[in-house]
């Protein structure tokens, strides 16, 4: 794994790249640091900044569609705005803004968001029939459902505000979750196998992660902890449409359809990532 920055080094790096960086963890191409380069104005800037936020947090899964999030320049600094009030800023490091959004966060036993996506709004279940789906669907009306089980440790939620509609295919599974399962993909790959025995040992008490970090360096951990990764990963994916395809209970299913796989590659594709930010410099003969 490269060498974190320490915060020294964070004050001089560019806000640019670290948010990029972040942005990463929902695998989405904000490509700040190369708009900045191309010599754009501040406002054009905070548009792009702001974009990528909002495009984060429907991939965060952190259940908070009911705010209005924002991220705008601030001197040499970024500041993530929620309901137009400061948040943090991206110099207090990604914990302080994980811990910022975990405070604003209600989520069940599952992981799932216990906040609605609507201020206001027919809200009705989300193992509604069918039919009742269809008609709500189909109406004028604002309407969101309650958490509904789909197929491979998903769930999913629908609702419209205005002329869109939506569709959200959740599988909670934390940052420190992503990461021990990449662990396990290291580990399994390991050729070394009195290596990857010992490993398998040590990971019955210290967990997966815990076992691959053990075998590295002494800072590992803290080092890890410093990156966008410990604490952002992709848990949700968030589909739309709009006009009349927004009130075709058809368009609804592909929408599920299309969600759900998104979000099977997107996690998937997190795994291979992470196991490649783990794998680097570990010894694999």
């Amino acid at each position: 794994m490269a060498r974190a920055k320490t915060k020294t080094e964070s004050t001089t790096a560019s806000p640019f790249t670290a948010f990029d960086a972040l942005m990463a963890t929902a695998a989405v191409d904000s490509q700040i640091q190369a708009l900045a380069d191309s010599g754009a104005d501040t406002p054009t800037l905070d548009a792009a900044l702001t974009e990528a936020t909002q495009a984060a947090q429907r991939r965060w899964g952190l259940g908070l569609h009911h705010l209005k999030h924002a991220a705008r320049t601030d001197g040499d600094d970024i500041v993530f705005l929620t309901d137009d009030r400061p948040a943090t800023t991206l110099s207090q490091g990604v914990e302080a803004l994980a811990r910022a959004y975990e405070d604003m966060r209600a989520s069940d036993e599952r992981g799932l968001s216990l906040w609605g996506a609507l201020g206001e709004g027919h809200r009705v279940p989300g193992d509604a029939p069918s039919a009742r789906l269809k008609v709500l669907i189909e109406d004028a009306r604002d309407f969101e459902t309650h958490w509904a089980s789909g197929r491979g440790e998903q769930y999913w939620r629908t609702w419209r505000s205005g002329e869109t509609l939506h569709v959200e295919v959740a599988r909670p599974a934390s940052a420190e979750a992503a990461l021990s399962d990449a662990a396990w993909d290291v580990i399994t790959s390991i050729r070394d196998r009195v290596f990857q025995r010992e490993l398998m040992r040590r990971s019955e008490e210290v967990g997966m992660l815990g076992a691959l970090l053990g075998a590295r360096h002494a800072g590992a951990r803290s080092n890890l902890s410093l990156l966008p990764d410990a604490h952002f990963t992709v848990q949700a994916a968030v589909h739309t449409a709009s006009g009349p395809d927004a009130r075709n209970a058809d368009t609804h299913r592909a929408l599920l359809r299309a969600a759900s796989a998104e979000l099977d590659e997107l996690q998937s594709h997190t795994t291979r990532q992470l196991a490649e930010v783990l794998r680097h410099g570990l010894k694999n003969n």
